[in-house]
């Protein structure tokens, strides 16, 4: 199981640029497949606990996910 216990600062810091990517199809809901995202890298994701996805493989954030955008893109929640 992923460590929890990080900061969203440092988790988001530590984010790959794909992983970004893949925090970014699942709060637009843009089709990870369509944008060449690996499902290696989705199931990472799903790993650390930021995002999950249902049965038909659509991404959804969790509540650690949804903090960690927001840590990434603080000027959109002033």
């Amino acid at each position: 199981m992923a460590k929890l216990t990080k900061m969203p600062s440092d988790a988001a810091a530590e984010l790959t640029v794909r992983e970004r990517l893949i925090l970014f199809c699942a709060a637009s809901g843009t089709d990870w497949v369509h944008a060449g995202i690996p499902a290696e890298a989705v199931t990472h994701m799903v790993v650390k606990g930021l995002v999950e996805r249902d049965a038909v493989g659509t991404l959804s954030l969790t509540a650690r996910g949804r903090v960690v955008l927001r840590t990434m893109l603080p000027d959109l929640w002033s």
